[in-house]
This record gives structure tokens, C-alpha cells and sequence, in this order.
């Protein structure tokens, strides 16, 4: 659902994602969440932001290696920020 032409159905699907709390299928989540982080949508990228930091709390290894925390500072950038 992180590809529906809907922005709404893109960020119920990320905002689902976070609440995962499972530790084994935390890497399967990184590349959805890395689209959604780019996504033209400001609601979109807004919620994969929260899901970071959920994502975050679970592994805090894996976002710092994936490079999470690199994009969400380009998103305190955004010229469109919601």
C-alpha cells in the first residue's frame, strides 16, 4: 500500500507499518519507509518521520545504519513542511 496513488492510503500503510513492534521484520520495513520518507506527499512524509522514530526505539542500530537519521534531517529542510 506504500505505492497507492493515494496519500492517505501511503500514510495509513507507513503509520501501520511503525506500529510493528517486532524486532525480527524491522529490516523488511527500511526500503517502504525510505520511499515514503521521499514521497511528494508532506502527510506522507510527515508520518514515515514518526515511524522512524518508532522504528527507532525498536532498533536504534539499524536506523542509524540505514541512514535514517541523515534523511530526517533533510526533512527539517523541506520547503513544504506539515
Amino acid at each position: 500500500d506504500c505505492e497507492d496513488p493515494n496519500p492517505l492510503i501511503r500514510a495509513l500503510a507507513v503509520r501501520t507499518m511503525g506500529c510493528i513492534r517486532v524486532d525480527k521484520i524491522t529490516e523488511y520495513l527500511c526500503e517502504p519507509l525510505r520511499k515514503c520518507l521521499r514521497d511528494e506527499d508532506p502527510y506522507v512524509r510527515k508520518t514515515a518521520a514518526v515511524c522512524v522514530a518508532k522504528l527507532y526505539d525498536i532498533n536504534a542500530g539499524l536506523v542509524e545504519d540505514q541512514g535514517f537519521l541523515d534523511q530526517l534531517k533533510d526533512l527539517l529542510s523541506d520547503s513544504n513542511p506539515m
